[in-house]
């Protein structure tokens, strides 16, 4: 129990660390998508202190949906930035129509686990959703990377939301159990995931700090 503790207090630091540095890099250059970033690292903080320093798992996946949600603008907000357009409406406006697709996603696939007796409660659904927006930013960091090669901060925030995302697969690993009846074999699964899960986070959030910097 005490080693859990301690663990769970350095990854808990790791988070308020990059939060910190970006809030301090933001000073003097605080445009949108710095903004953005904060905001997004202020909710993973938050979700951070339900999941790792307490037990409230369902207000855990909230907090990290606002977080990507302000990913999401941040990555929007950096192609207009790359493109010299400086329409901040267009960000939100963008992001309003992909919650609505997302929405739309949820609630098939919720429709779906509905149809294979699968239980259905307030923190699978909020885990879909969140699964729906870390897929959408990693997709759209990737894209944003692959199109803008030469800026480092972009590429830093890709590889970011690819580790974050490895690191969300392996809490789905480790939690699958919950909601389904599996084999023995799992034990093998929940055990290489819950080593996985937070190797991938810490580096996930330090790149992402990172790419604040230009």
């Amino acid at each position: 129990m005490l080693n859990n503790s301690l663990s769970n207090n350095i990854k808990f630091t790791v988070v308020l660390l990059c939060f910190l540095y970006v809030l301090i890099r933001s000073r003097k250059n605080a445009d949108r998508q710095s903004i953005f970033l904060i905001l997004a690292l202020f909710f993973t903080l938050i979700s951070d202190v339900f999941l790792l320093l307490s037990d409230y798992y369902f207000y855990g996946v909230l907090t990290f949906i606002l977080a990507h949600l302000f990913h999401s603008l941040r990555i929007t907000e950096l192609h207009y930035m790359q493109i010299s357009d400086n329409t901040g409406h267009k960000a939100i406006k963008k992001e309003f129509k992909k919650i609505i697709y997302q929405i739309f996603i949820s609630l098939a696939i919720i429709l779906f686990l509905w149809k294979m007796n699968i239980m259905i409660d307030g923190l699978l659904v909020a885990c879909i959703f969140y699964f729906l927006a870390i897929i959408s930013n990693t997709a759209l960091s990737l894209k944003l990377s692959i199109k803008f090669k030469n800026r480092r901060n972009i590429r830093y925030l890709a590889i970011g939301m690819i580790l974050f995302l490895l690191c969300d697969i392996n809490v789905a690993l480790f939690n699958l159990s919950s909601y389904l009846d599996l084999a023995s074999f799992y034990n093998k699964i929940y055990l290489i995931s819950s080593i996985l899960m937070w190797t991938f986070y810490a580096p996930s959030q330090v790149l992402i700090a990172l790419s604040k910097d230009t």
